[in-house]
């Protein structure tokens, strides 16, 4: 089965529809989707392991992903090692690349995913201001609801650890495989949410979630810094005017 034919953009009708789900969470307008970047452990590979390494020191690879608002996958991109930062990560993945090559296709009418401060403020990829103590009360409250509205990326990625505990340590000798193992995985989340199988996904939702809490603690990408600083200024400004709206 094609990737492509299961994780899938939104584009017309389910494009209006998702900004309608999106919009009930926590009324900002215009959202098609949150993106964000998980760790899968896997074994020390044999090939150069010490670009691997997360800043505690264990090995894994970087799943990127851009979820809806019904917890599936509309793109993916995996592959790049547990030491390189979100921000190179989201600069080089495909999505990234075609979106600047064609913005008016993936967003026809103004529309954008969001981000958390690792991703760079952009037309199309709205992120929550840094917090370095001179946030206003607006502000403050856009961070919010910003937040309210992009849990669904971290339980698209609760879910699937919970529901593929494999991935919770990737025991795999050939590190050239792993991307299409993972790829194939993603397939069968959407697959899983499409079919609506009579599995309670709140089980596996929460035992994923204990999983990310304590990824974050003992395995957090080294590099998830602000990328606010070196961003384009059409993202802030564009930023600034939903902020302001939201607020009036």
């Amino acid at each position: 089965m094609n990737a492509s034919n299961v994780i899938i953009w939104p584009h017309g009708e389910e494009l209006e529809r998702q900004k309608e789900l999106f919009f009930h969470m926590a009324s900002i307008p215009n959202v098609i989707g949150a993106v964000d970047g998980t760790l899968i452990p896997i074994k020390a590979p044999k090939e150069d392991p010490e670009v691997y390494v997360t800043r505690k020191c264990n090995y894994a690879i970087t799943l990127q992903a851009i979820t809806n608002a019904e917890l599936k996958f509309t793109d993916v991109f995996v592959g790049y090692p547990g030491s390189v930062s979100d921000t190179r990560i989201f600069r080089n993945s495909d999505i990234y690349v075609n979106i600047m090559k064609n913005e008016k296709f993936y967003f026809p009418n103004d529309e954008h995913i969001l981000g958390d401060k690792a991703y760079p403020p952009l037309t199309w990829c709205v992120e929550p201001y840094i917090n370095r103590g001179r946030l206003t009360e607006a502000q403050k409250n856009f961070n919010f609801n910003i937040s309210r509205t992009r849990q669904t990326v971290e339980r698209s990625f609760a879910l699937f650890f919970g529901r593929f505990r494999r991935f919770k340590y990737l025991d795999m000798s050939r590190t050239d495989f792993i991307p299409s193992t993972v790829l194939a995985a993603c397939i069968l989340h959407n697959l899983c949410l499409k079919n609506k199988s009579n599995v309670n996904v709140n089980d596996y939702i929460e035992e994923g979630m204990n999983f990310l809490r304590d990824q974050r603690t003992e395995c957090l990408n080294p590099a998830r810094e602000s990328s606010e600083d070196h961003c384009r200024t059409d993202g802030k400004l564009k930023r600034d005017t939903m902020c302001e709206l939201y607020n009036a």
